[in-house]
């Protein structure tokens, strides 16, 4: 494979590991969450956003390359988190962005094979995967905290 195509990869993966995710499923379909713990959406927020930065990042060097962008969608299961409550939800998105983050290291070898080549493209790849690698373990240790919050919040009862 040249490098070309191994840059290409490696980002279209890229691209396709965070616009497949529940969190970005999350905001784009705007799905209404009950009141309370403003924290923890603030942080999915945040999240989210640094996500879709990574998104535009390696679209942007898909298409300064003239490379073409992945179609991506939604998994169908996603369609059933409508009127959730985050809290019940915030174990499955840990667990889906851990295995991301596994996704992710794949990744950043696939890249590491070819960088130093010659001629090779493929370091802004690799350089970004890097980033999001780090990126998504501090987002992982928000959501760790954010759980254990959780977990520790008294419980509201009703009057």
């Amino acid at each position: 494979m040249t490098s070309k195509h191994n840059e290409e990869a490696v980002l279209c993966r890229l691209v396709r590991l965070f616009r497949q995710s529940p969190l970005l499923y999350l905001s784009d379909s705007n799905i209404w969450s009950y009141r309370g713990d403003e924290q923890l959406k603030l942080a999915l927020v945040d999240i989210v956003s640094d996500h879709q930065n990574f998104i535009d990042r390696a679209e942007t060097i898909l298409v300064a390359e003239q490379l073409v962008l992945p179609r991506t969608f939604y998994p169908l299961a996603f369609t059933g988190w409508h009127d959730v409550d985050l809290g019940f939800l915030l174990p499955k998105l840990i667990t889906d962005l851990e295995q991301r983050k596994n996704a992710l290291i794949g990744l950043r070898d696939r890249a590491d094979e070819v960088v130093g080549r010659k001629g090779s493209g493929d370091d802004r790849a690799a350089e970004l995967v890097r980033e999001v690698i780090a990126s998504v373990e501090g987002h992982l240790e928000v959501l760790r905290q954010e759980e254990n919050r959780q977990k520790n919040k008294p419980a509201v009862v009703a009057p």
